[in-house]
């Protein structure tokens, strides 16, 4: 039975009609930051956003859920009496199209993921593409991302092997009596040759006494016995016990986890009842095949590459084997269609790719300039470092000022409590050191431009260097229509304060043209 439920925006009333969810396809037309209605086919039905369960309207007709600040694939899931499995929805959920828009967001993405693609990953239910393999540390978020990508998978792989395993004939010798023999070889008979009275035996030859035939009568024959102990099997069981420690670690994780959730992030904590019940099945399917053959048959203890070899030569060995790997392998480096990992929020977002447009640009504006990224500094969440004789230009992500005017590794601080400023562009020249705040907003309104820019006042005045105030503190939003009179270089230059756009990379060139002026003059 193909089950579809009604979307319904609440923008006005009486409430829109979206669109219907589909198994077969994914619901376009969703909006972060909204209210939505979707049908209920029936009261004993819960419907899931990502694990955390949608309440009920008064009337018990509708589902009600509101996106938040979060963009990307978002996954649903149908819970019905008398179904053994969920029914799954996706759900495309679209940035604010007043910020900057579907398209403009999407390269937001694929520029960080190709930059430096742990900027994306958090802990929202939306999800997009990224995969490959890279060196930083794998949160807990990707590892279950990964693992809920590729599981099923994996176990139907785990299943073909079970039902039809490798067996291999494990080739011995034994010294057996002469009646109990079943098959010789060379090696019997040549064995056999170095033993005349034996050999008269088997031959019968009168005069042989028979107290010598008790004494003397094993022959070393050659035994052939089927086997689940070869390196194919072994691989996979390891591979397995490896599988299972995996799960171990994120029932242990989610277990102990504690929410520091925002007003602008989702709740986490309503997601760990069921996550945890999900992964106690899967840790159930993984534990019986590990006790069934060929996976308890294995020698786990040996090792080499003949299992390598083993597993290729097999087409569901080297499914499972390479599904395997995927499930298990380490950090993020690239976009990818098939695996879908959860993002942060979408001001999050934003804020990431501003730090790699502005680095990026850097570069290119300043090329005789020798550059370096760091990815974990202390005081920083990433720093890129360009040197030029006696000139430097740094940029910081999230640069931790310390409170009450102590300074951290690089002479910043805070006069009053810590501050984080979104960016910070630094200029040195010899022993002079001039900077500027930027902080990030993910913002077109009015209302909201407005007071974000208690920020940039607050950075300028709290923030310093050896004592030295930012030459300015300013606010970036992809749009500001409504208040174009903060962005005006009169307005910046009498009060050090002001709001400019960054929406795209044409407007990270201008904007560090302008930027450099000031700090180089």
């Amino acid at each position: 039975m193909t089950v579809k439920l009604k979307v319904f925006c609440r923008r006005q009333e009486p409430p829109s009609f979206i669109g219907e969810l589909s198994a077969e396809k994914t619901l376009q037309g969703v909006e972060e930051n909204h209210h939505y209605l979707i049908s209920v086919d029936a009261e004993t039905s819960r419907l899931y956003v990502d694990d955390a369960l949608l309440p009920m309207d008064a009337r018990r007709e509708f589902w009600l859920w509101s996106p938040g600040f979060y963009a990307g694939e978002v996954e649903l899931e149908l819970e019905q009496e008398g179904l053994h499995a969920p029914v799954r929805f996706l759900i495309d959920v679209a940035p604010a199209q007043h910020k900057t828009g579907r398209e403009q967001y999407i390269e937001y993405i694929s520029q960080i993921a190709d930059y430096a693609p742990q900027l994306l990953t958090g802990t929202e239910p939306a999800k997009h593409g990224l995969g490959g393999q890279a060196k930083q540390k794998l949160s807990l978020w990707i590892r279950y991302a990964r693992f809920r990508c590729f599981i099923d998978r994996y176990l139907y792989g785990l299943k073909a092997i079970s039902e039809r395993p490798i067996v291999r004939l494990n080739h011995h010798r034994e010294q057996l009596p002469i009646h109990l023999a079943r098959r010789v070889d060379v090696t019997t008979v040549r064995r056999l040759s170095a033993n005349p009275k034996l050999l008269a035996v088997v031959a019968k030859q009168p005069g042989q006494a028979h107290n010598r035939i008790i004494e003397n009568n094993r022959l070393d024959v050659p035994f052939n016995e089927p086997t689940m102990d070869n390196p194919a099997n072994r691989l996979m069981a390891q591979q397995l016990d490896h599988v299972l420690r995996m799960v171990d670690g994120l029932v242990e994780s989610f277990s102990n986890y504690s929410s520091t959730s925002g007003e602008t992030e989702s709740d986490i904590l309503s997601r760990m009842p069921r996550r945890l019940n999900y992964l106690a099945g899967i840790r159930k399917r993984l534990l019986k095949l590990s006790r069934n053959t060929p996976f308890s048959a294995a020698d786990k203890s040996k090792t080499g590459v003949a299992g390598l070899n083993a597993v290729s030569g097999s087409p569901h060995y080297d499914l499972a084997y390479r599904v395997g790997v995927r499930l298990l392998r380490q950090g993020l480096s690239e976009l990818a269609d098939d695996e879908q990992h959860y993002l942060a929020p979408t001001w999050e977002v934003y804020e990431a790719w501003c730090f790699v447009a502005l680095a990026r640009q850097l570069e290119v504006l300043l090329p005789g300039y020798e550059w370096r990224l760091k990815s974990a500094p202390a005081f920083a969440d990433m720093v890129l470092v360009g040197q030029s004789g006696d000139q430097a230009v740094s940029l910081y992500s999230q640069l931790v000022c310390r409170s009450m005017e102590e300074d951290n590794h690089y002479g910043y601080c805070s006069i009053s409590r810590e501050r984080r400023p979104d960016l910070v562009l630094e200029y040195r020249k010899g022993q002079q050191v001039r900077f500027i705040c930027l902080d990030s907003k993910y913002t077109a309104y009015r209302s909201r431009i407005l007071d974000s820019m208690a920020s940039a006042h607050i950075y300028r005045d709290s923030i310093k260097f050896r004592g030295k105030a930012p030459s300015l503190s300013v606010l970036l939003v992809p749009a500001n229509k409504e208040v174009p009179r903060l962005s005006d270089p009169d307005y910046l230059d009498t009060h050090g304060v002001g709001c400019l756009t960054l929406v795209n990379n044409r407007d990270a060139v201008e904007l560090l043209k302008r930027m450099l002026r000031y700090l180089q003059n």
